[in-house]
């Protein structure tokens, strides 16, 4: 620790060798003599004792209340605390008793030089504390007054109330121990500023450098956990090395284009960077959600309402520690604070794959809870997240102060309130794209995060403003802290064990088909949810339309083929996927595997998004991913399977949502959830990946903690080698302890891989080696009998370098699948390899299956859809595509009309091609897109009333079936679009 520390503390005691920075004193000089120890801190007490002089409890009492700022019985009272015998006040004290009674008064991060005087029983002698402060503390402010022009040559101290520093440095540490308004204008401290807690909004700061400020609790006693990173907002604006500002209404791509609206959460607000917006006051940072006479706009759109959402991105993330904040939140149907933490970098791929730490975050209309959530999974819409609420206790509710906290280690996350432990999960997962298992545990949260704070206006969580919320709202935060894990080793993580469960007998259970959906043919009412008050049946169909998401819409059966199908009818979709809900409750168990089945359709095409989840009483967790279904006017059947990884849930809801998607009405019927737990076996085949590779774990991140899946090492003839993937690197490192004589006598390989006869491989992997060794790499067939390739010799050197092989496979093989090896015998050197990869190379393209370029069959099989805020006519005239559009909406999708079910296949090339024109000049989108929305092709085209010709060439980066989308709202006024002769091809 500092040598300033040491000093510090004995000042505390005895100051009487130096003299108080007068006012507008320039230099900070300090002066000899002893005039403010007679009139200061030592006033009232018997100063002509010399320096030999003991001290008594009573004048050691006087000195810390003037110091301290307290009244002289508090310290007394502490006194009295500290000791175990009763106190004598004249009696001399002694080291010990001295060092016990500073302590309460004292930041422990500044206790440390006292051990000197550990259990001491000498007398506390003013020389002896002037001999340590001697030369120590170079100003001492303990009375108002402007102080400018300081040029302090160590430390400061502050003990009054109207305290204004202006234009100095200190460079040295300043405590601020007592008063009222106290102002640093242009000051710079090089130290750090300790400040009492209970005067921290009485701190300001104006275009100030402070080095680290730390406010501080005397009674706080030493913890595990060690400050790195906090902001009191002391400061009269934002600081900017530690915030920066997410801005608008839309999530965009790296190109500057629409995502999605609402930041993916139908947010109403637009982020702003204004001082209107967010900014510090009394020690406070501010976010202010406002209510805008005029709407805000922006190339995408218009907005009622700002706001702002700080984020710590780029400036400062951790891994691990404990994240903390003090705020108090606004009350308001709408309004949604949050306190949370984003991946630094998206390691494992989109949200939420890499993660998402829900702090804190409210719904305006219920003051009484918070939530905590993780957030995880595959890619959107096939996440999962588990979260708990906390309850405040009575006459409590979160517009008053309250500290929101998570402490974070290796495998486990805790949710605190006020210091309250509510909640702990362990229990999560990551699935990429194109790859055969999920990432290692405890992968997501084993990357950095940074912070965010933000106030929206409307979205999922708890709805849009309506006419009872009152603008602005404010969230104010009284500070952010971040700990370090110093007192003790963070955790080692261990892999969640799922045990097996059993449905108990007081649970729903499933009929003797082994369907959990009871009344599969609808012939009992359903129960009808309209209002909050209104509760699930909890055996058989529901129907909601709760008044908060606005949807409207009747549910009534309807004969298809001789079988009841529920038919959704619906008026308003309302502002949510959830506005309209067909619902069923069932069990789910921990560990087990489901599948829901499913018939339906349309009278258009259209999607609905079906999903398993937790009720209220859990927030709403999503078990088996989102689920998002295109329906055509044909009834199709549909199914997805899933392994439910949370807490037993004896009261889950299947949903059919169909809110926020149009007016076009959905029959549902046949529906069955069924346990099929056991007809799941070890799937040992292993087809290739959506982007076409055939290694599985190529990149030894997967699978359990080992990151070995997929992988074998094996030794023969007496060779001897091992591997093992650390954390840290996400290799595989292979050590060779006896080399063998042959290179076949170590194998590092994988099997169960699909090949091809006559077809033509790429192979790619990154290796080095301990020493230059070469390195044989072969393919086989299963049992290795036969080899289909060998490489002879790969050179490897000290640095790690890129490889690529290529070959072709014999007309004939022995078998469908192989092995690819790489032997690493009759050579020392340890080896380390990663990124491995092996694609075929030779495309085979499936037919496209697109139909009707030139509307010849009218709309067959295109289809059309029209949100609530649009209104268009789709049909075909003359052999064209009309489309007549009154209002063309808010969002580019607001009118669309589109041909589904178009199966590309990767690596080959692709031309649309299409004719078009509008009676007004515009742009319009054309996209092809899967049904998670991810695109594959998007070009803005511009139409005149002239016809023209338009073509686009792109290649697939992978296999999979899409809809070609033509976008044509966001337009001011009405118009008609005509399109004719579309084509998709293969190049």
């Amino acid at each position: 620790m500092k040598k300033i520390f040491y000093c510090l503390i004995v000042l505390f005691i005895v100051l009487g060798s130096f003299t108080p920075v007068h006012a507008k004193k320039s230099d900070g000089k300090q002066e000899e003599g002893t005039q403010w120890y007679e009139e200061g801190l030592f006033e009232g007490l018997n100063n002509k004792k010399n320096e030999s002089a003991s001290m008594s409890y009573q004048e050691y009492a006087v000195v810390l209340s003037h110091l301290f700022g307290v009244d002289e019985k508090e310290v007394i009272k502490k006194t009295q605390e500290a000791t175990n015998d009763p106190v004598n006040l004249r009696s001399a004290i002694k080291q010990g008793a001295a060092k016990n009674i500073l302590t309460e008064f004292l930041p422990n991060q500044l206790e440390e030089p006292l051990d000197q005087w550990e259990h001491s029983d000498k007398p506390l002698k003013r020389k002896d504390l002037l001999q340590v402060v001697d030369g120590f503390v170079n100003a001492y402010y303990n009375e108002a007054g402007e102080f400018e022009g300081q040029d302090i040559k160590g430390n400061a101290w502050i003990n009054a109330s109207g305290v204004t520093i202006s234009e100095s440095t200190i460079s040295g540490d300043l405590v601020v121990a007592s008063g009222k308004d106290i102002l640093l204008n242009e000051v710079t401290v090089n130290g750090t500023v300790y400040i009492d807690e209970g005067i921290q909004n009485e701190v300001s700061t104006v275009n100030s450098d402070l080095n680290r400020v730390l406010v501080y609790d005397a009674d706080e006693k030493a913890s595990d956990w060690s400050l790195v990173w906090n902001d009191e907002f002391l400061s009269d604006e934002i600081d900017s090395s530690k915030w920066s500002y997410d801005i608008g209404n839309w999530i965009v791509d790296e190109n500057g284009e629409g995502v999605a609206a609402g930041w993916g959460n139908n947010e109403k607000e637009y982020y702003t960077d204004s001082s209107e917006n967010s900014y510090t006051e009394d020690g406070q940072l501010v976010i202010k959600a406002k209510k805008e006479e005029e709407p805000i706009s922006d190339e995408f759109g218009t907005y009622d309402y700002t706001s702002a959402k700080l984020k710590t991105k780029g400036l400062f993330s951790k891994k691990y520690g404990k994240f903390e904040a003090k705020m108090k939140l606004p009350e308001g149907q709408g309004f949604w604070p949050a306190f949370w933490m984003m991946p630094e970098d998206d390691v494992y791929g989109p949200w939420p794959t890499s993660g998402e730490i829900d702090i804190m975050e409210a719904a305006g209309k219920d003051t009484s809870k918070i939530g905590g959530t993780i957030h995880y999974g595959e890619e959107w819409p096939n996440n999962t997240y588990t979260g708990k609420e906390y309850h405040f206790p009575e006459g409590e509710d979160y517009t008053g102060y309250h500290t929101y906290s998570v402490e974070w280690e290796p495998g486990e996350i805790r949710w605190y309130v006020d210091g309250e432990l509510y909640q702990t999960l362990n229990d999560w997962f990551s699935k990429g794209e194109n790859q055969g298992d999920k990432y290692a545990y405890p992968a997501p949260f084993d990357q950095e995060f940074y912070m965010i704070l933000n106030l929206a206006v409307g979205g999922w969580y708890g709805g849009d403003p309506d006419e009872t919320t009152e603008f602005p709202g404010t969230m104010e935060v009284d500070y952010v802290r971040v700990y370090e894990l110093t007192g003790r080793e963070y955790k080692e993580p261990v892999e969640p064990v799922v045990e097996e469960e059993t449905l108990p007998e007081d649970a729903k259970q499933p009929l003797e088909d082994g369907n959990f959906i009871y009344d599969q043919n609808y012939e009992k009412g359903i129960n009808v949810v309209d209002s909050p008050e209104k509760t699930l049946d909890s055996t058989y169909w529901n129907f909601l339309k709760l008044p908060e998401f606005q949807g409207e819409g009747n549910l009534t059966i309807d004969e298809l083929g001789g079988e009841n199908f529920a038919k959704t009818e619906i008026i308003n979709p309302g502002n949510a996927l959830w506005s309209l809900q067909q619902i069923q409750k069932l069990p789910v168990l921990k560990g087990h595997t489901y599948k829901v089945s499913f018939d339906a359709k349309s009278n258009t095409t259209r999607n609905i998004m079906t999903k398993v989840s937790g009720g209220a009483e859990r927030g709403y967790p999503n078990y088996s991913g989102e689920k998002t279904m295109g329906l055509t006017e044909n009834l199709q059947s549909y199914e997805y399977t899933f392994k439910f990884n949370q807490d037993t849930d004896l009261a889950a809801r299947l949903e059919f949502n169909m809110g926020s998607n149009g007016t076009a009405p959905v029959w549902i019927g046949n529906v069955r959830v069924e346990d099929i737990t056991d007809q799941v076996g070890e799937d040992s085949s292993k087809p290739a990946l959506g982007d076409g590779n055939l290694i599985y774990n190529g990149t030894f991140d997967q699978g359990d903690m080992t990151r070995l899946n997929y992988w074998e090492l094996s030794s023969q003839n007496g060779a001897d080698a091992s591997v093992v993937v650390p954390e840290s690197s996400r290799k595989a490192e292979i050590t060779v302890a006896e080399e063998g004589q042959q290179p076949g006598n170590i194998l590092f390989s994988q099997g169960g891989i699909p090949l091809a006869e006559n077809q033509e491989y790429e192979l790619k992997f990154d290796a080095n080696a301990s020493e230059a060794r070469s390195l044989q790499v072969e393919v086989v067939n299963e049992d290795g009998s036969v080899q289909y390739f060998s490489e002879e010799a790969v050179s490897l050197t000290k640095e790690m370098t890129g490889y690529t092989l290529t070959f072709q496979l014999p007309e004939e093989l022995s078998g469908e699948v192989g092995q690819l090896r790489f032997l690493l015998g009759g050579e020392d050197g340890d080896v380390t390899l990663d990124n491995i990869r092996m694609i075929q190379t030779s495309v085979i393209v499936a037919p496209i299956n697109f139909q009707n370029g030139d509307f010849s069959q009218g709309m067959e099989p295109w289809g059309s859809y029209i949100h609530f805020d649009a209104s268009a006519d789709v049909d075909v005239v003359d052999e064209e595509l009309k489309i007549a559009i009154e209002n063309a909406g808010n969002e580019t999708w607001s009118v669309l009309a589109e041909q589904p079910g178009l199966s590309l296949s990767k690596g080959a090339a692709y031309t649309l091609s299409f004719d078009a024109k509008s009676t007004l000049s515009r742009d319009i989108e054309v996209t092809l897109e899967n049904t998670n929305y991810t695109r594959y092709l998007s070009e803005t085209v511009s139409l005149n009333e002239d016809m023209e010709h338009y073509e686009f060439q792109f290649e697939m980066v992978k296999d999979d079936v899409t809809s070609l989308k033509f976008l044509m709202g966001q337009f001011a006024d009405a118009h008609d679009i005509y399109i004719d002769n579309v084509k998709v091809e293969v190049k």
